[in-house]
């Protein structure tokens, strides 16, 4: 079995709401507490391991459930599991963003699959940067805890579900969200859909 967890609480997701994408912002008190908690319903999940994204909330949130388990899992960092990199927005709140860039936010609510942040990445290559790490965590055949962010888990379960990108922002993942993956058969599956769409990344990336 594989736990994805989206990292706990920053003040960045508190009002006014900010931008995280990958500025490292660490958890607040709340977020640790949550992070904790979240150790303690994990204990005697059976858990070999903790993948985590090397972005400071995600890591810390990762180090915090680990000792809740008695800090015998290994933990490695993996940036492929970051948030998307959301260039110039990030640091800024998303209420100032609306109001200076709105045909970008408009886009980006509207039509997510075709949106690349202002000097950041496109949700798509996310995607399948997510996947290749789960891929690889999935192959090790390990009950394994991947402490990851919401953008990264909405694609993981876009792809799970067998939808698109255009759906990333009907997926709600809260702080500390849990989803859990059976992992068996999972790593032929998401390599079979990266081979599927490496020819159309490289089309796409020709015609930019």
């Amino acid at each position: 079995m594989l736990y994805f967890v989206r990292h706990s609480e920053t003040d960045w997701n508190r009002e006014p709401v900010r931008c995280q994408g990958w500025a490292d912002v660490p958890l607040n008190d709340a977020g640790r507490r949550q992070a904790r908690e979240q150790g303690s319903r994990l204990h005697g999940a059976g858990i070999e391991a903790v993948v985590s994204s090397h972005l400071r909330r995600a890591a810390e949130t990762a180090e915090l459930i680990r000792a809740e388990l008695g800090g015998e899992p290994p933990l490695r960092l993996d940036e492929r599991l970051a948030e998307t990199r959301r260039g110039r927005w990030e640091t800024r709140a998303f209420a100032d963003i609306m109001d200076q860039e709105p045909k970008e936010w408009s886009c980006y609510r509207e039509r997510p699959q075709d949106f690349r942040f202002p000097e950041g990445e496109k949700l798509i290559d996310q995607q399948l940067r997510v996947l290749a790490a789960v891929r690889d965590v999935a192959a090790e055949g390990r009950t394994t805890l991947v402490v990851t962010h919401r953008g990264s888990i909405r694609l993981l379960r876009a792809f799970l579900d067998g939808v698109g990108v255009e759906e990333f922002h009907q997926m709600k993942v809260s702080s500390g969200y849990l989803l859990e993956v059976l992992c068996e058969g999972l790593a032929a599956r998401i390599d079979a859909f990266l081979r599927a769409a490496q020819p159309q990344t490289c089309a796409t990336s020709g015609a930019e």
